[in-house]
Parts: structure tokens; C-alpha cells; sequence
């Protein structure tokens, strides 16, 4: 790419005026949002990589960019043409390292960065806090102005005034005043229940809320409020001030509160955001049997012929991976209290799913036809509950070779939504059950394996999660999170099952011989997930002879559970379809 060379050369003409060694850019913004407005996107304005991590590191002989292996595949095609090389997390020397190595040379280079959007480790090797960016990007789009609105009680189930009460008994401190200030987006959506529209398929505004004991402000932009919003802050004691007010380095009379709980809270669902999931599953279930049925009669049609304007002859009838997206969304809308995607759809056909995070342009958009096999990953964003789904499917033939890693990986997914564990265990400590049959089979994946699930928020939230890295926070009650294990053949195919499950308490039949009520309290209290999506598994690529009856028999009551659950919703041509997709398999 011609830009990214010119662009690069004026980064550079730039460090030379500045003093300035080694440049750093991430791929951020000064809340640390996953997905982030057009304004922060100067990280996909330099290099072209369109993936949510990265890390640029420039210097006057080199430009790196370090990605993690979500985007090993496509970060190499994104950067085919450019200067920058590619570098992987966990395999390659990280950044922060290889930055430690060239300050601790004899030269003790200067490290630059924009420190407004550079957190953790990297932010304590910066020596010069610099803007490189907004002197080179003319055409720079501007912050948003999206107005926001008030969130309903009846979608959310407790108040904001709770909420902040809560957050202000967490934070106290005896011998000082306390203040919380929260720069993460879905934090301040979630605690002030306001939902906005600044960052795509994700309900937030820009914005910082500071939290204490005798002070509440929020600081935004004006030109977002409403008077409903005016009234509502007013009522529940929350002041404004400007966006570019935030005291982000500390305030007068106040100290800073070292950790935040919100994070925590909030994935703790309430009744009211759990029974908004089921909801908002059931409706995304309908939309779901709904486009899978159009696709298979869209597959399975004879080509039609047509004329074009130009009295040529043309084929109509051909289903695209963007066709797929266009229709996801036109089902999702039918249904009530939808509002948006959760995330940009994958429809990834044949070696495109081989890469995690592929998402179909123009360019790479993909005709379905032939043999093979389907991923898509998609979700919506309901007023009630927010999803995540990723189902495989198989079109024409499937090798036997498909058909084995579609089963190993759906034994996975199938060992983790039977999960019962002892209360206080960790994700990394159920992580294995996922693998553990690609193990033996000598395959994995690198991504994490559950993340959680924002309630009409961010599809990706934390702080729980699973995955083979250790993270420390323990699985409670009430976390909603994803159930996701994968494998991927480069070149050839992927495969991916996906459902979102609820974490809860597991019932023990104290009645079970050999079980008394004294054992089972010296054995303690267990947690089990409960899977809340609705959505069939496709049967047809399933390799029996690999599964064992107990497996065999999940597969067929999840089945039937969906299709008893979306039955009284559908017509009778989706419900007899849906019919056949659920019968159960010996």
C-alpha cells in the first residue's frame, strides 16, 4: 500500500523533530474499547490491519505490528504491500520486551507514545507522551455527537441510584475520601443506565463518570443530551460536565480508588437481565431457524436464468457470504426490541473459516457452492439481552476428515456445558475440558475458549473468562458467558460451536444412594451451566462412531429442547423443517 509507506515516511519526519527513537501506536482508545469509533482507527489508517489487538512499534530502520492469533492469517494479508512486518503474541518476543531490550542499549533510545490511549506495562516505558497522529491525518473523523437515551428500568431490573451506592460502599475508605472514576464505556452504560450509539454494535458514549461518596459527574459532551436525559441525571443526582474536563490524573480533595468493582458487578446478572437473555435467545432463535431454512432452499435451488439490461443471459440464485450477513440482519429485525448486530457477522465458507475473525468485504466476498463447510458467527443486540452464536454446518459433501474435527470440537463444547465444579474455581481451571479430545487428537486452538457476555452492552466483557492463561477471578452465580471451542485447518476449513451459557447453582439429589445431607455439606456447595441459546447443531456432520452415548445423548436433548422451545413460533413450513434438523440421532 502506497499510503502506508507515505505515511509512515511523515511518522518518521516527525520522530526526527522530536527526538524521538521508537514511536509506539495500539490499537485503543482512552477508555480501552474492544471495537472503537472511526476517530481512534489510526492504527487501520497507517497499516491497513483490520484487527481488534495490535501494537505498532516504528523506528527509523523498522515498523513492526504485533497481533494475537485471532488475526495471525489475516494480519499477514492485510500487510502483503506495506512496510509493516508482522509479529505474533505468545510466539514471537512481545513488545514491551523488545522495546526493555533497545532502552537498555548504550544509546538509551527516547520511546514516544500517545499516552491518552497506551495502558499497562507499556505505558511505563514511554519516556515522551506524543500525538503523532493528529498533525498527519487531515481528513480525521470527528468524535461523535450521538444522542443518548435513558435505559428502562424493566430491561435492566435495578436502579442507577442502587447501583452507585453499591459502588460507593465498595470503594469506601475510613481514612480518606474516596472517588472512583470509570473510563470504561459498558462500566458508565451500565451503572448510569444509559445507552448510546457511538461505537458500532455496542450501545455506549464517550464519556467518564466519577463516582463518590458526596460527588457524582459525568462528563460528556452536551451536545448527547437530551432533556429526558437532563431530567433523568438530575433526578438521580448526577452532574455533567465537559467530556475534556475528566480528571484523569486525580482530583482535589479526593483519592483515587486503586481497583474498580464494576467490572465484577456488572457480570453478576440480576433476574431481571437473566430472564431478558432467555428472552432475547428465544427471539434470536426464530430469526436464526428462520435464515438457516432460506439458506438451505437457496443452496439446494436450481439455477435460474434471467435477462440483464443488457439483454445478456445471467444466473440468479447464487447465495454470497455477504448475502448471508444481508439476511442474518433482515430476519433479526422482524422480531421485537432489536436493535443492531452485536458484532460485524463472520460467514466464513471453506478456508475462510479457517481464519477466527474473518469477516466478508466486497473483495473477499465468497460465492457458496460446492462442498464444504459453513461457519458463522453472528449476534444481536436486543433491548433485552445481548448474543453470541457460532454454528457450522455442512454444504454437499464433508469429508470424513471434516466430519472428525466437527465432532472433536463439538465434543468439547458439549464436556463444558456439562461442567459441575466446585464454587471458587477459575476458567482456566475448566478450560481443559474443552480440548482435551483435540489434544489426543493433536490439534488445539489459541483463542480463549468463553468470554462473557455483556445484558445489551458489549459482547465481549470480562472480568470472568476461559481459557488455558491463568485469571485469577473465580465463576458466581448469575455470569453469562460464551461456550466456544474451535479448530482450524489453514487453507482449508474451520469449525466452530458456539452457545452462551448461565453459571448457576447445582442441585445435588441429596436422595441418591449413598448421598446424605451431612456428606454432601462436607463436600461442599457446586456450580453447573445452564445453555441458553436456540439455535439446532447440524446433525449431518457428525461422526457417531468418535461420540460416546452420554455425549450422543446431549447433542439429541439440546436438539429437542430447541426444537420444543421455537416450535409454537414458527410456521408450519420453518417448524416441519426444523423438525427434521432436530431428530435425534442413534
Amino acid at each position: 500500500m502506497i499510503a502506508s509507506y507515505a505515511r509512515l515516511k511523515k511518522i518518521r519526519e516527525a520522530m526526527q523533530k522530536q527526538g524521538i527513537d521508537i514511536y509506539v501506536m495500539v490499537n485503543s482508545d482512552p477508555h480501552e474499547s474492544e471495537y472503537l469509533t472511526d476517530y481512534w482507527k489510526s492504527v487501520e489508517w497507517l497499516s491497513g490491519f483490520q484487527g481488534e489487538v495490535a501494537t505498532i512499534v516504528i523506528t527509523q530502520e523498522l515498523a513492526f505490528l504485533w497481533t494475537d492469533s485471532r488475526f495471525f492469517i489475516s494480519g499477514a494479508e492485510q500487510l502483503k504491500g506495506t512496510p509493516f512486518v508482522l509479529k505474533k503474541l505468545k510466539i514471537d518476543e512481545p513488545p514491551t520486551e523488545w522495546i526493555l531490550e533497545q532502552k537498555n542499549q548504550e544509546s538509551h533510545p527516547k520511546v514516544g507514545g500517545d499516552l491518552r490511549v497506551i495502558f499497562g506495562e507499556m505505558r511505563s516505558l514511554i519516556d515522551m507522551d506524543a500525538d503523532l497522529i493528529s498533525g498527519i491525518w487531515k481528513k480525521r473523523p470527528e468524535l461523535p455527537k450521538n444522542k443518548i437515551e435513558v435505559y428502562p428500568l424493566q430491561y435492566d431490573g435495578e436502579k442507577a441510584e442502587s447501583k452507585m451506592q453499591r459502588i460507593v460502599e465498595k470503594i469506601a475508605d475510613a481514612s480518606c475520601k474516596k472517588a472512583l472514576l470509570l473510563t470504561a464505556l459498558d462500566d458508565i452504560a451500565w451503572t448510569l443506565n444509559l445507552r448510546g450509539s457511538d461505537v458500532e454494535c455496542t450501545p455506549v458514549f464517550l464519556s467518564y463518570l466519577l463516582i463518590a461518596e458526596d460527588k457524582r459527574v459525568l462528563y460528556i459532551d452536551p451536545d448527547k443530551l437530551t432533556d429526558e436525559v437532563i431530567n433523568y441525571l438530575n433526578i438521580i443526582h448526577v452532574e455533567t460536565a465537559p467530556y475534556e474536563a475528566a480528571p484523569l490524573h486525580g482530583l482535589e480533595g479526593y483519592t483515587l480508588a486503586d481497583a474498580n468493582p464494576v467490572p465484577l458487578m456488572k457480570a453478576i446478572k440480576n433476574k431481571t437481565e437473566i430472564e431478558g437473555y432467555r428472552n432475547a435467545m428465544l427471539k434470536d432463535g426464530i430469526a436464526l431457524t428462520r435464515f438457516y431454512h432460506w439458506l438451505e432452499e437457496e443452496l439446494n435451488s436450481e439455477e435460474e436464468f434471467m435477462m440483464n439490461e443488457d439483454g445478456t443471459i445471467g444466473i440468479s440464485g447464487e447465495v454470497s457470504e455477504l448475502d448471508c450477513v444481508k439476511k442474518l440482519i433482515e430476519f433479526r429485525k422482524e422480531q421485537p426490541l432489536y436493535r443492531e448486530e452485536s458484532f460485524p457477522a463472520i460467514v466464513a465458507w471453506r478456508d475462510h473459516a479457517a481464519l477466527p475473525h474473518y469477516m466478508p468485504t466486497e473483495a473477499s466476498n465468497s460465492i457458496i457452492q460446492g462442498d464444504g463447510l459453513l461457519l458463522i458467527d453472528t449476534g444481536g443486540q436486543y433491548l433485552d439481552g445481548t448474543t453470541d452464536i457460532t454454528r457450522t454446518i455442512g454444504v454437499g459433501r464433508v469429508s470424513a476428515a471434516m466430519k472428525r474435527d466437527f465432532t472433536l470440537v463439538l465434543k468439547g463444547h458439549i464436556r463444558l456445558a456439562q461442567a459441575v465444579f466446585p464454587t471458587g474455581s477459575r476458567g482456566d481451571q475448566l478450560d481443559a475440558l474443552a480440548r482435551i479430545d483435540l489434544w489426543r487428537d493433536g490439534k488445539t486452538y489459541r483463542h480463549g475458549t468463553c468470554h462473557g457476555v455483556g445484558h445489551y452492552l458489549a459482547v465481549h466483557e470480562g472480568p470472568e473468562s476461559v481459557r488455558m492463561e491463568h485469571n485469577p477471578q473465580q465463576l458466581l452465580p448469575g455470569m453469562v458467558f460464551s461456550n466456544e471451542p474451535a479448530i482450524y485447518i489453514q487453507g482449508k476449513y474451520g469449525v466452530r460451536h458456539e452457545n452462551c451459557v448461565l453459571v448457576r447453582h447445582f442441585d445435588v439429589d441429596i436422595d441418591a444412594p449413598g448421598s446424605t445431607p451431612c456428606e454432601q455439606e462436607e463436600q461442599g456447595d457446586f456450580l453447573c451451566l445452564d445453555t441458553l441459546t436456540l439455535c439446532y447443531i447440524d446433525t449431518s456432520c457428525v461422526d457417531t462412531r468418535i461420540m460416546n452415548e452420554e455425549e450422543i445423548e446431549w447433542l439429541n436433548n439440546y436438539n429437542q429442547w430447541v426444537y420444543s422451545t421455537l416450535a409454537p413460533h414458527l410456521d408450519e413450513m420453518d417448524r416441519l423443517w426444523l423438525g427434521v434438523k432436530c431428530q435425534p440421532i442413534q
